[in-house]
C-alpha cells in the first residue's frame, strides 16, 4: 500500500508521562518485533513459485496507501500566571492548529504484500520529509525490496525510487487542501523489483476538520508512466482515497483509508484496498504505527499487507518561537496553522 502512501495527517501532540512513555515503548517493541516474525514467517511459507512483477506500481501503491501525516507541532510553551498577575488583553495567542501541517521526519517503515501463489512482495523503504516550511515538502522513499515466488526464485536490491514535492494551497483550522505530484523513477536493480517505467502521478489532496479529534478527507492521483524499458506495459492508473483520522485519548490514533484504484491499460480493471492504521505517539518526536489491510481485485484475487513504522520528528522549534512572539494577526490576512 503508502507511503502508501501520500500525505499524512497526524494527530495534535500530547503530553505524555514518562511512565506512560516507557509503557508505550515497551509496546511499540513488542509490536515491531511481532512484525518482523510475521513477515518472516510468511515469506518462509509462501509457496515456491515465481512471482510476477511487482515494481513500481507496488511500490508506489504502498507509498500512496497513507494519507500525509506531517511532523509533530511543537507548541511554545505559556509560563504560569503568577498569582494577582492579569492577563493583558493585548496579548498574543497562540493560532489554532490547522488541519494539516507539513513537518520534518525520517521514517523506517517495512512493507509486506502477500500475493497468494505469485509469492509475496516486501520493501524495507527510508523515508525523509523535508519542510522547508509548513506548507511546502519534499519528500524521497528509498526501497530496499525482496520479492520470491512461483519456483523459489528470491529477488533482492534497489526497488523504485519516489520523490513527491507537496504544497499546501489552503491552510485554516478546519480545512486544508494540498496538492503535489509523486515522481517514480525507474531505479530498480531486477525486473522483479520495478515496473520499468518512470511515472509521473499528481495528486489533490483535502482534509475537513468535523470534530476537534477527528478529520476527514479524500484524495485524488493520476499516474502516467514514460520511458523506461520499451518491453513493459505502459502505466494508467487513476486512485480514488477516501479516508480518515481519529484522535484517541493518550496520544493514540486510528484511520481507516479505502482506496479504489482503476486501471485504464490492462487488468485488473479495478483494484480495492482497505487499510485500518493504528498508531501511538512515544513522544513529542517518536511514533509508531502498523497498517494491516487487504486488497482485492475485480479480476478475484485477495492479496493481505501490513505495514509497520517508526518516525522520528524534527519539530520546527524556530518557527514556535517566531510565531508565539509575533503580533497577533489582523483578520483579513489571518490563516489558522
Amino acid at each position: 500500500m503508502q507511503a502508501h502512501r501520500v500525505a499524512q495527517a497526524r494527530p495534535a501532540v500530547h503530553r505524555i508521562s514518562s511512565l506512560g512513555c516507557r509503557r508505550r515503548r515497551r509496546a511499540a517493541a513488542l509490536a515491531l518485533l511481532a512484525l518482523g516474525g510475521a513477515s518472516t514467517g510468511a515469506a518462509a511459507a509462501a509457496p515456491p513459485r515465481l512471482a510476477a512483477p511487482a515494481g513500481a506500481a507496488a511500490i508506489a501503491a504502498l507509498a500512496r496507501a497513507q494519507p500525509a501525516r506531517p511532523a509533530p507541532v511543537v507548541r511554545p510553551s505559556t509560563p504560569p500566571r503568577r498569582g494577582g498577575e492579569r492577563r493583558d488583553a493585548a496579548a498574543p495567542r497562540t493560532p489554532a492548529p490547522a488541519a494539516a501541517n507539513l513537518g520534518t521526519f525520517v521514517e523506517l517503515r517495512n512493507d509486506y504484500v502477500s500475493r497468494g501463489r505469485n509469492g509475496f512482495f516486501n520493501a524495507a523503504v527510508i523515508r525523509g520529509d523535508y519542510a522547508f516550511d509548513r506548507s511546502f515538502s519534499l519528500r524521497a522513499d528509498v526501497p530496499l525490496a525482496y520479492a520470491g515466488g512461483l519456483e523459489g526464485e528470491r529477488n533482492v536490491g534497489l526497488g523504485d525510487v519516489l520523490i513527491r514535492p507537496l504544497v499546501r494551497a489552503i491552510g485554516t483550522p478546519r480545512f486544508a487542501l494540498l496538492v503535489g505530484s509523486d515522481l517514480v523513477l525507474d531505479s530498480a536493480t531486477n525486473r522483479a523489483l520495478g515496473s520499468g517505467k518512470n511515472q509521473v502521478a499528481p495528486l489533490v489532496q483535502a482534509y475537513v476538520r468535523v470534530a476537534r479529534p477527528a478529520r476527514i478527507g479524500l484524495q485524488l492521483q493520476h499516474a502516467v508512466s514514460f520511458g523506461g524499458d520499451p518491453r513493459r506495459d505502459d502505466i494508467q492508473v487513476s486512485v480514488v482515497r477516501p479516508f480518515a483520522i481519529v484522535e484517541l485519548p493518550r496520544g493514540f490514533w486510528v484511520g481507516p483509508d479505502q482506496s479504489f484504484q482503476f486501471n485504464h491499460l490492462g487488468g485488473p480493471r479495478v483494484v480495492s484496498t482497505s487499510v485500518l492504521e493504528v498508531g501511538a505517539e512515544l513522544s513529542e518526536r517518536v511514533q509508531v504505527y502498523v497498517d494491516p489491510g487487504i486488497q482485492v481485485s475485480s479480476q478475484g484475487a485477495v492479496d493481505w499487507l501490513v505495514t509497520g513504522a517508526v518516525r522520528w520528528a524534527f519539530p520546527q522549534r524556530a518557527r514556535g518561537r517566531s510565531v508565539a512572539a509575533a503580533p497577533a494577526p489582523r483578520a483579513e490576512g489571518a490563516e489558522g496553522e
